[in-house]
């Protein structure tokens, strides 16, 4: 029987697992994947599915405050994680970190095109529009802060989310990308929408960049960019 510390260390590391995932379900290397991560003692698994993005990730959030977890952790369905990645992201004892994973699709400039860092800063055009620019000069397995982390290998601790229910934000995550929106684009997905938030609450966004997960599409995107399933 764990004595009384133990038992207090375990629950400060007490995480809520939330698999973001559509209705199809995930692929044989996912779930392999995700069957063999490491999880700590005191954990649980949520699976949203047939949910608006952000529909699901705010419901994860309120079912980690609601249930006593210290940490939320979202897997996306397509993201293929290390198996230690958890407790790595823990050790760090951060608001918020993510590790490192990669666009599914290129970006193009010309001819080519490169499966660009899923980890953003915004910086001014000549007009003065604020656009996201990819993180994509950095020192590997450095820790990267970025105005924006995705939220497919996202650790978030309950911290964040007492502040922005005390800042009287219902919707931690929120859509608010518009497709036919002046100027074009304008707006963010529902997880850089969340950094946008939490950044005007003074929390900052982190990348462990020590953590390289696989982005999967009908092949899969790692650091070296498109690779065939085998």
């Amino acid at each position: 029987m764990p004595h009384s510390w133990e038992i207090v260390q375990q629950q400060a590391s007490s995480v809520l697992i939330a698999i973001v995932a559509p209705p199809v379900g995930v692929s044989v290397d996912w779930a392999l994947s995700f069957s063999n991560m490491q999880k700590p003692p005191i954990f649980d698994i949520i699976r949203l599915t047939g949910l608006p993005w952000d529909v699901a990730r705010t419901q994860a959030a309120v079912q980690c405050l609601n249930g006593g977890y210290q940490w939320l952790f979202f897997v996306d369905s397509d993201v293929l994680c290390p198996a230690d990645t958890i407790p790595r992201l823990i050790s760090h004892r951060l608001p918020i970190v993510s590790g490192l994973y990669h666009q599914r699709f290129p970006t193009w400039t010309g001819i080519t095109g490169d499966y660009l860092p899923c980890m953003f800063n915004e910086a001014a055009e000549a007009d003065g529009k604020l656009v996201k620019q990819a993180i994509a000069d950095y020192k590997p397995g450095s820790m990267v802060e970025a105005a924006y982390v995705p939220g497919g290998c996202l650790l978030v601790h309950r911290t964040v989310f007492e502040r922005m229910t005390q800042s009287g934000i219902k919707r931690f995550f929120e859509w608010t990308l518009q497709v036919d929106s002046e100027p074009p684009g304008a707006g963010r997905s529902e997880d850089f929408e969340f950094c946008f938030k939490a950044r005007q609450l003074g929390f900052k966004c982190l990348v462990d960049t020590s953590i390289i997960a696989t982005h999967e599409t009908g092949a899969q995107v790692g650091a070296k960019g498109l690779l065939p399933k085998l």
